[in-house]
């Protein structure tokens, strides 16, 4: 599986129209990308939050998401997303693959 993460900070009082923006935009990804997405809200910072995108498949995302980033929606979606974050210069965006401890001890006892 692949892991997308995502690392920034939401400005204090804009938490609901970023839970909007993230709600419609799950929408648009979901018509054309199977994958889980989780938002954390720091407990100590509250501004601080964090995205994380389970998919399926790597190669997958990177053929899907060209599509889903020429969708009208999206581009407007985003720039609402830049309105309601403290810096987009502050966004960190890291890329990950799974590891299932579960599946790893199947296979070192086959």
């Amino acid at each position: 599986m692949f892991v997308k993460i995502y690392s920034y900070h939401v400005k204090s009082g804009k938490e609901q129209e970023y839970l909007k923006i993230q709600e419609e935009t799950e929408k648009i990804y979901s018509r054309f990308l199977d994958k889980k997405a989780l938002h954390l809200q720091g407990m100590t910072d509250k501004t601080k939050w964090l995205e994380i995108h389970i998919y399926n498949n790597e190669d997958i995302y990177k053929d899907t998401i060209q599509i889903i980033d020429q969708q009208p929606e999206i581009t407007v979606l985003f720039k609402r997303f830049r309105e309601v974050i403290t810096s987009f210069e502050e966004i960190s965006e890291e890329n990950y693959h799974l590891v299932d401890l579960r599946a790893n001890r199947k296979q070192d006892g086959d």
